[in-house]
């Protein structure tokens, strides 16, 4: 019989293989074994398996033992705030908050309390309550984990559309991903025709695209959720925003409106003043209705309705930039400057005077402003002397404007009948006065020495 090699015994009572080695080996019996010592569960472990089973006073009883608990983070990764709300355990969650003072917004990996609740697998009835709790206690609706998802994202993507429909009304309808998926993205995409209806009747824009280059619509085309591509409308002409509403290209843009009476709208600072309230892709709305700089900056709630702003939101964000604007003191640095040794032209002159008139819309705007968030008795008590001091600055100003308007005039009466391309602003009245005539009078001159000389000669040759 043939061995394994290496094995050199030759008693079959000592070998641990049967024939050519493939037998199984033999047990050999241990003596004074000892049983292998049970693992002791830590805190942490406990903690989490009370939290997942809603047990109320064992997590009392070990975050009263261990206080470090309820902020650190637990092995499995989550503070024990953040697993209650996932879990949807409502009177853990309850005593976390109104007990323990655990912060509400407490952050694990740029995750919070309300995206754990909404990212939660429980019965919508119970994450909607924990959601109600975590509104209550001052839960930030409007944020983002490393992946771009908001609280309202989760929701949609997991279905919990009473918890959608609560916080609709404070949740930013616009918000985009890492991947460029909007709110209604997330809804199509998860094929929620009812979350869908809601979205749109709360005014959605369903134009925007993916990073596929597909709207709402024909994304649900693709994926042939039928019902929730019938929900959405079809594809809208594409609107032009208007020239004047992008930059200034003509000197008519700051020194008159679209006739020569009118004002200068300023419909180029609408853009600018959207851009700081996050809120430029509505320009398009403002340009539609030709809304200018003065209607912009006194726009209220019910205007915003009117010009088609459903969401509460989006509105609140424009009246808060607005409100923000108008509290910010002038500073009379807003007005242009020209160095008193610098020559100025005619388009200087016409820049720096249309500067100062759109200081006077911005003024004229923030006066209606205060006027339409204050009842006029208020406004006489305590604007009584400010109007006083305003009317006399207003009256010293008619007179600056008086005498720099009889000096053009001044300037008009010496000039050439072409214009004047350049003013030399360092000479003195009396100079420039004789500038212009100088011309006039080496004229007179040579004509009256020609007289003389024509003169003289006739006598002498008479």
């Amino acid at each position: 019989m043939f061995r394994p090699a290496g094995y050199y015994s030759d008693s079959e009572e000592d070998s641990d293989y049967s024939d050519y080695g493939y037998g199984e080996p033999k047990t050999r019996s241990r003596v004074n074994a000892q049983p292998a010592p049970k693992p002791v569960e830590s805190n942490d472990d406990l903690l989490y398996q009370a939290t997942t089973e809603g047990n109320l006073s064992e997590v009392r009883r070990i975050v009263e033992m261990d206080r470090y608990l309820l902020n650190g983070c637990l092995r499995h990764g989550w503070p024990v705030l953040l697993l209650a709300c996932n879990e949807a355990q409502y009177e853990i969650v309850k005593f976390l908050l109104e007990e323990k003072r655990v912060d509400v917004n407490q952050q694990s990996g740029l995750k919070t309390a309300l995206m754990a609740a909404c990212e939660s697998s429980r019965s919508s009835d119970q994450v909607l309550k924990v959601v109600e709790l975590l509104l209550e206690f001052g839960a930030v609706i409007n944020c983002k984990d490393s992946y771009g998802t908001t609280p309202l994202m989760s929701a949609i993507t997991n279905g919990h559309t009473e918890v959608v429909k609560l916080m609709l009304d404070q949740a930013s309808l616009e918000a985009t991903d890492n991947e460029g998926l909007t709110p209604l993205f997330h809804a199509v995409n998860n094929n929620q025709p009812e979350i869908v209806q809601m979205l749109l009747k709360a005014g959605v824009i369903t134009d925007n695209v993916n990073r596929r280059g597909f709207t709402p619509k024909q994304e649900a085309e693709f994926r042939a959720y039928s019902e929730v591509a019938a929900l959405l409308p079809n594809e809208v002409d594409f609107f032009n925003v208007p020239r004047e509403y992008l930059n200034y290209a003509f000197y008519q843009d700051i020194s008159q409106g679209r006739k020569e009476s009118e004002m200068p709208g300023y419909y180029q600072e609408i853009g600018l003043l959207l851009y700081g309230m996050y809120s430029e892709q509505h320009l398009e709305v403002f340009a539609k209705e030709g809304i200018n700089l003065l209607q912009f900056l006194t726009l209220n709630d019910e205007n915003l309705k009117r010009l088609g702003f459903i969401l509460p939101f989006e509105r609140k964000k424009i009246l808060y930039g607005l409100l923000k604007f108008h509290r910010q003191p002038w500073n009379r640095n807003c007005l242009k400057k020209f160095g008193k040794d610098r020559s100025l032209d005619s388009y200087d002159l016409l820049e720096l005077l249309s500067n100062h008139l759109k200081q006077l819309t911005v003024m004229q705007a923030s006066l209606l402003y205060i006027g339409q968030m204050m009842s006029p008795a208020e406004i006489k008590d305590d604007f009584d002397q400010q109007l006083v001091i305003c009317q006399n600055k207003i009256n010293q100003f008619k007179q600056i404007v008086s005498s720099f308007n009889q000096e053009l005039e001044h300037i008009d009466s010496v000039t050439v009948s072409s214009p004047v391309l350049h003013i030399d602003a360092t000479r003195t009245k009396a100079e420039r006065f004789f500038l212009w005539k100088q011309p006039f009078l080496c004229i007179i001159g040579a004509i009256t020495t020609a007289k003389v000389v024509h003169c003289i000669f006739r006598k002498l040759y008479k």
